[in-house]
């Protein structure tokens, strides 16, 4: 279910007043973002961080989720400790209840002939349902749609959602990993590649609008079986990629000689500057009636793998300068994703103070 883009209180004071100055400025509030499973949101408040600034989300009474700033303008107390009633959530301080667009339509402490002053609202913001996540964007205007999952939908295919891991790193860092073909062999030794053959195949990316798009031929071990290449020593695989600006990757491996394939899709929600959460899918068209465990298992030992090298890389934000470090033919993906970031606007710089009313950890995205 879709909430409906909130219409800009007329008047915002104070810290909601600064958040949509933030917003404004801020390029990386036009894009949608996961923020949590949809299944973990329901007729409480649920709390998150995006970007550096506190959310509450909660179910309305038709259903659909709602977000706003995790505010209350009146004391600035976090909403999310409060409680939902009728559909709308329940400041836990004095009580006052806010719609989800972000109004206030009760203050018990006035008398019943006294109008809610038009000052009483903090900022909602747009957030959709797809493919078992919540997705919300802080912009009033989306620069892309959500990205695309095509096999969500598609008969055939089992998806099996991983546990959420989240890093101390940027979602940049985090989302690059899957642009790195040259440590496939070596990091993942065994399960994606082998040390005996380090050599990366022929490869090229092309952009399109808010996409790349890149894929790569190779041979891989069998992984018990995790990669369907029909042989037990492992055999040929042709991964498909699309990374869909600024956080996504839709991963298609197909088994040429099996005529299988296995599906990731990957999604990174950018906590703060230094702290992002993963929401994947292991996705395939064979063992339908098989382990789910056998899948997710597999991806959280190449994630664990992963996050020890991602986390120790500095500096944590993703360099926009290309002269900083130094690139190889077959980095080609990754200076390509650089380069889409720029032009797009990608903060290049740390974090900036923390936003008013922020808890500790909690930090503004600049």
């Amino acid at each position: 279910m879709t909430s409906p883009v909130p219409e800009t209180p007329a008047r915002l004071r104070g810290v909601a007043a600064q958040e949509r100055t933030l917003a404004a400025a801020d390029p990386m509030t036009e894009w949608w973002h996961p923020v949590g499973w949809a299944a973990e949101v329901g007729d409480r408040p649920h709390r998150t961080v995006l970007l550096g600034r506190p959310l509450v989300l909660w179910r309305d009474a038709d259903g659909t989720v709602r977000c706003l700033r995790d505010l209350c303008v009146h004391r600035g107390t976090a909403l999310s400790l409060g409680e939902v009633h009728d559909g709308q959530i329940v400041c836990p301080y004095h009580g006052w209840r806010f719609g989800g667009d972000g109004h206030c339509t009760a203050i018990p402490q006035l008398p019943r002939d006294r109008p809610v002053p038009a000052g009483a609202a903090v900022p909602a913001f747009a957030c959709e349902e797809r493919y078992g996540l919540v997705w919300v964007c802080l912009a009033e205007r989306p620069r892309a749609p959500i990205p695309d999952f095509p096999e969500w939908d598609r008969p055939g295919f089992r998806h099996a959602p991983c546990p959420p891991y989240t890093w101390r790193s940027s979602a940049a860092r985090m989302v690059e990993n899957f642009t790195d073909f040259g440590h496939l062999g070596w990091l993942h030794d065994g399960l994606l590649g082998s040390r005996d053959d380090l050599v990366v195949p022929e490869h090229t990316v092309r952009r399109r609008g808010h996409e790349l798009h890149y894929a790569l031929s190779m041979d891989v071990p069998s992984a018990d079986g995790v990669n369907d290449t029909g042989e037990d020593g492992g055999g040929a695989m042709t991964n498909t990629y699309v990374l869909s600006l600024p956080h996504a990757i839709h991963l298609r491996s197909h088994y040429p000689d099996t005529g299988r394939s296995r599906v990731l899709f990957f999604a990174a929600q950018p906590v703060d500057a230094h702290t992002s959460t993963g929401y994947c899918y292991q996705s395939r068209d064979f063992d339908l009636d098989g382990d789910d465990r056998r899948y997710t298992d597999f991806q959280e030992l190449l994630a664990e793998q992963d996050r020890l090298v991602v986390e120790s890389q500095r500096p944590e934000q993703l360099p926009m300068d290309l002269a900083d470090e130094l690139h190889l033919k077959f980095d080609r993906v990754a200076v390509e994703y650089r380069k889409a970031l720029a032009d797009h606007h990608y903060p290049a710089t740390g974090p900036a103070p923390a936003c008013e009313g922020a808890r500790e950890g909690d930090l503004a995205w600049t």
